[in-house]
């Protein structure tokens, strides 16, 4: 993966004994198409890795489809916004560059739904999946808290209709496992079809860097 864009967009040349060291190796990943997803999922979180695909995008113009350099989402999160996690993943999802994610330690809740939106998915051996129906909380006037309720039901199908868009789960297995806090490793992962490929087993590591 030694192809560069064809953007000066990241040339951004930093001051080495002024820049920080994690500085310089954020923008070196960037110019490689990597970004790492390692932190809770909040509106900035998942703002930031938005932003680059649009940016990798808009780089890409040009390029056939076929011939666009992936950007490779690394993915270690516990979770997070599902509001912004959506985000992510419909930018993902829109993404006409391929996005590559790879669940490097932990895929849990959010993340999880995060992870199956990569065109393709990858998973360390040992790294673990989380898929169960989140957390809410409400706190208002009897109305709105059924108004509410009445749309987290809407978010829940909608939820629903993604997974099995994206994995071989059938519905009755979905609604039996949804309700409970389903942990997995990259193996039984795999055999849902909420990843592709295990790196060392079915790939090289090369693929993904």
């Amino acid at each position: 993966m030694e192809q560069t864009t064809r953007s000066d967009y990241y040339d951004i040349m930093l001051d080495p004994e002024r820049s920080m060291i994690e500085d310089q190796f954020y923008l070196n990943d960037l110019r490689q198409r990597k970004i790492y997803l390692n932190c809770e999922i909040t509106s900035d979180t998942a703002g930031e890795i938005i932003r680059h695909i649009l940016q990798f995008n808009a780089d890409d113009k040009d390029i056939p489809k076929e011939e666009r350099r992936p950007i490779i989402l690394y993915i270690n999160s516990p979770g997070g916004e599902v509001d912004s996690g959506f985000g992510l993943i419909d930018a993902i999802e829109s993404s006409e560059t391929p996005v590559y994610t790879v669940n490097l330690a932990m895929e849990y809740s959010m993340a999880f739904l995060i992870g199956l939106a990569g065109h393709k998915r990858f998973s360390q051996k040992n790294a673990r999946f989380l898929m169960h129906d989140g957390s809410s909380f409400a706190y208002d006037s009897t109305s709105k808290v059924q108004d509410l309720m009445k749309f987290q039901s809407a978010v829940e199908a909608r939820i629903m209709a993604y997974v099995l868009a994206h994995s071989r789960l059938t519905e009755e297995e979905y609604r039996d496992r949804y309700r409970v806090e389903w942990y997995m490793f990259a193996d039984e992962a795999k055999q849902h079809g909420f990843c592709d490929f295990i790196i060392g087993t079915d790939c090289p590591i090369g693929e993904v860097i």
